[in-house]
């Protein structure tokens, strides 16, 4: 077998990201005669990596036949891992999802989460052989170095300096990509979602944490230091007595982040002397009597997402981008949501920006960490780290 070269992955990646897709299309966007398409073409359909599909409608001459990834090549195996739970994902190789396994778990140190991960790892790799899936894609909350696989700081998890990727490849033979969940929800929403053709948004994550990722000029601004899009982390109480896991007082997470909503909505009941409406609970049933305008739960929750607002709009003071997506439960809120998030943002946004923001929910729903793990390795299949390898 001849080996890939640069031109047979851009055309796998164009049949990738365009499953309708002609010879005649391909000869077009990559500038390439109709014989040397078809060279390339007849090459990966021999290597089974690509397949004919439907034949599209022609106005004269002969049907256009349409190309895809063989999305039974190989699998890819996905791992959103955040707090308290871990989703193991395996999907064909288009990123279409074919199973998901959840296993919940209380705090625990660095040992016993790397064990817990093992654990799941192993029974879902045990279903495959060797040679059929093409890589692991790690999600993970922290700063990440996703070059070296290494996860710098997590607060949540304790970790520090913990080399991910050298472990995993080491303990199961297979390429492993780690990256900070919230950058990975985007590459997702880049993928699947509102972000398909932006060159430049922002992607808002609100769960129990607070995080954003950054997608300038066509890629993921990471920083630095990796650390690009901690908006968790701005002090917007400096009176604050509530200390984040990062060691400061008064961060947003402290503030905004889902836990700490029930415990605000709970503390008012208390005051209220109505302890029993407070019992059991959660955060579903504190969005929906939000959503219905119910009290306590509507002011706190208006409030917080409009100090998140005020957040954001000082982040596009700085960078200038138009487009934000937003992710988290918070957004079955709706209206409520959107109109104080909006808020918060004119309250801080220069005037003559203001006008161009566009603010979205996230069209992946809750599957937007599942989809973000799996993006890891799709998105490197061709391009990037090139993963699709032939013997």
């Amino acid at each position: 077998m001849q080996k890939l070269n640069t031109t047979d992955y851009k055309v796998m990646e164009k049949i990738m990201k365009n499953s309708k897709i002609s010879r005649t299309d391909l000869s077009k966007y990559l500038e390439l005669t109709p014989a040397a398409i078809s060279k390339i073409i007849k090459k990966l359909l021999s290597y089974n990596l690509i397949v004919e599909k439907n034949t599209l409608f022609s106005t004269g001459g002969r049907p256009r036949v349409t190309l895809a990834i063989n999305k039974n090549y190989k699998k890819i195996i996905g791992v959103n891992l955040g707090a308290g739970f871990i989703n193991i994902v395996e999907s064909n190789l288009n990123g279409e999802i074919i199973g998901i396994t959840e296993r919940k778990f209380a705090f625990k140190g660095q040992e016993k989460v790397l064990e817990l991960l093992d654990e799941e790892l192993t029974k879902t790799l045990s279903k495959y052989d060797a040679e059929s899936v093409v890589g692991i894609g790690l999600a993970t909350h922290g700063v990440v170095d996703r070059k070296k696989g290494t996860v710098i700081v997590s607060p949540h998890f304790k970790w520090r300096n913990l080399e991910l990727r050298k472990e995993f490849e080491k303990k199961y033979n297979l390429p492993v990509i780690v990256e900070n969940d919230v950058r990975s929800m985007l590459i997702a929403e880049h993928n699947y979602g509102h972000a398909k053709n932006m060159k430049d948004f922002i992607f808002l994550y609100i769960k129990n944490g607070i995080g954003a990722a950054i997608f300038l000029n066509g890629k993921i601004f990471e920083g630095s230091n990796y650390g690009a899009g901690e908006i968790g982390h701005f002090i917007v109480n400096e009176h604050s007595n509530i200390q984040c896991r990062c060691g400061k007082y008064g961060c947003l997470e402290t503030e905004s982040s889902e836990q700490v909503l029930i415990n605000k909505v709970m503390w008012k009941l208390e005051e209220d002397e109505k302890k029993e409406v407070g019992k059991n609970l959660d955060i579903t049933m504190v969005y929906s009597k939000a959503q219905k305008r119910e009290e306590p739960y509507y002011s706190i929750i208006k409030e917080s997402v409009y100090n998140t607002g005020k957040v954001m709009g000082n982040v596009l003071n700085m960078i200038d981008v138009n487009d934000i997506i937003v992710a988290g439960d918070i957004t079955t809120t709706g209206e409520l949501f959107i109109r104080n998030f909006k808020r918060g943002i004119d309250a801080m946004l220069l005037e003559e920006f203001n006008k161009k923001i566009k603010v979205r929910t996230t069209k992946l729903e809750n599957m937007t960490g599942v989809y973000g793990a799996v993006s890891l390795i799709t998105s490197n299949l061709f391009e990037g780290e090139k993963l699709i390898k032939v013997r």
